[in-house]
């Protein structure tokens, strides 16, 4: 009696065959329900936006429509006095002068669209040309015939920093202005100095409005 309500109780054993095919539908209906859970969790976290891109791209667009204008600092803060930048730009200045280039110095004039933007005229470009570039273009010309074979030292800023007052027929906005800045340079074993008649910064650097 034993022996039948045993072999009632068990279950029949499959072949090993069948057992194995059995745990393989097993493993595969597992991976497809896993699959079927990551699908979806990707797609909901590709539908969600990144609230980064889009501040970012609002500040870009109230900054003129690039990251560069929305990475400036505000015009209220007095730019560095020197930096590698500056100096660079300084060099290309002095270049300009030494082989009567203007063109190699156009990184430190005060950029003409700026000025469009800024100024309280009637013709502001017509005011760049007469105030900006065209002096700019006689003092580098008369100046290289003094600085042939010259050699960079250095840029100081005026030591005296002021604030331009907003006014009719002038600046939009108060700019940092500062005279008397120095390009000093060596030539023929002399120390020699050119001075900067104005600098104006805008968005964190330093222009030059009147070289001389």
């Amino acid at each position: 009696m034993r022996e039948a309500r045993e072999m009632v109780q068990r279950p029949p054993r499959l072949p090993r065959a069948s057992r194995g095919l059995g745990l393989l539908l097993l493993a595969l209906s597992s991976a497809a329900a896993s699959g079927c859970k990551g699908a979806h969790g990707s797609a909901g976290s590709a539908a969600q936006p990144d609230p980064r891109s889009s501040d970012a791209s609002v500040e870009a667009q109230a900054a003129g429509g690039t990251a560069l204008d929305s990475a400036a600092p505000p015009d209220e803060s007095i730019p560095p006095t020197s930096s590698d930048e500056l100096t660079a730009r300084a060099r290309h200045l002095l270049e300009a002068i030494t082989k009567d280039d203007v063109d190699l110095a156009t990184d430190i004039v005060f950029p003409r669209d700026a000025w469009l933007g800024l100024r309280d005229t009637a013709d502001p470009a017509r005011e760049w040309d007469k105030r900006v570039d065209r002096p700019f273009r006689r003092a580098v010309h008369r100046m290289s015939k003094q600085a042939e074979g010259a050699q960079f030292v250095s840029l100081e800023l005026g030591h005296t920093v002021l604030q331009e007052a907003v006014r009719r027929r002038g600046w939009k906005k108060p700019l940092w202005s500062v005279h008397g800045s120095r390009l000093t340079y060596l030539d023929g074993g002399h120390t020699r100095t050119i001075v900067i008649h104005e600098m104006t910064a805008w968005r964190g650097a330093w222009y030059v409005t009147r070289l001389h």
